[in-house]
């Protein structure tokens, strides 16, 4: 991962706390879903993006080392056999992801993903949109030609014994890498999204701005996130001689924090 320097030491810690907090008014509940696009139907955002790393507590070192972002405990995925930390940025947030299981994650597609991704050295390894309803989404893609996987439900325990619950649906049935997000609706408690969780982040960063994918194709696909996510200033497609993520921009007082592709 690379992105411009920034002397942490100088930098006063942000802390992230939850989006749409206004003097004398309720707050946005989360899942928010007021950056999406007025005429989409059903309302989606870029929810998360996910980073592979080898080794969880290493990884978050070197993120915080590298760009000043502070990772926080997850949990594990049963039957999948990954683990998370996550980056809180408000609205959406930043998954490091690694395998915590080796057998169990041979078996999974995640599993797999995550596995492969450490192989080629790979900085993301997917995103994810999230949606109200995985089943009024999968409606849409069936209805214009897509061929779609199941469904299929996950789950993790955070550290404090909560449990959070979603429903996931790929957007593709091979093993190439793709620029596409698959979709998420979560199904927990009120407060408790991960991009709502605290964290002091040395880089001062507020938010995810933009999700940058490249594409050997990239009017298919920007054809495809039209569908997925409508006009939404979220994302950017570039000709690139492989699909995936590209880069990812944050916001921050000191400019645009951009992650890179190694």
């Amino acid at each position: 991962m690379t992105t411009a320097f920034i002397e942490l030491t100088s930098l006063t810690p942000h802390i992230s706390k939850e989006e749409g907090k206004e003097e004398g008014k309720e707050k946005s509940r989360m899942p928010d879903f007021t950056q999406s696009p007025k005429n989409l139907d059903p309302p989606t955002v870029v929810d998360h993006v996910l980073l592979p790393v080898a080794d969880l507590e290493a990884g978050a070192r070197t993120l915080r080392q590298h760009h000043g972002l502070q990772a926080i405990p997850g949990g594990r995925h049963p039957k999948l056999g990954t683990a998370n930390m996550i980056v809180p940025l408000g609205r959406q947030y930043l998954e490091l992801i690694a395998i915590a299981d080796p057998t169990e994650a041979a078996t999974s597609r995640l599993g797999k993903r995550v596995t492969r991704a450490l192989d080629d050295g790979r900085t993301f390894v997917d995103w994810a949109l999230r949606t109200r309803s995985v089943d009024s989404l999968r409606a849409k893609l069936l209805a214009a030609g897509w061929e779609l996987p199941p469904p299929w439900e996950g789950s993790r325990r955070r550290p404090d014994g909560q449990v959070l619950r979603w429903r996931t649906q790929d957007v593709d049935t091979g093993a190439a890498w793709i620029a596409l997000p698959f979709a998420i609706e979560w199904d927990i408690p009120d407060g408790l999204h991960p991009g709502e969780a605290a964290a002091q982040h040395p880089s001062g960063a507020t938010a995810l701005r933009r999700v940058v994918v490249g594409a050997v194709k990239p009017r298919h696909v920007r054809e495809r996130l039209q569908l997925l996510l409508g006009d939404s200033d979220l994302y950017e497609v570039r000709t690139a001689a492989s699909d995936g993520i590209e880069e990812l921009v944050l916001d921050s007082p000191h400019g645009d924090l951009v992650i890179d592709a190694r």
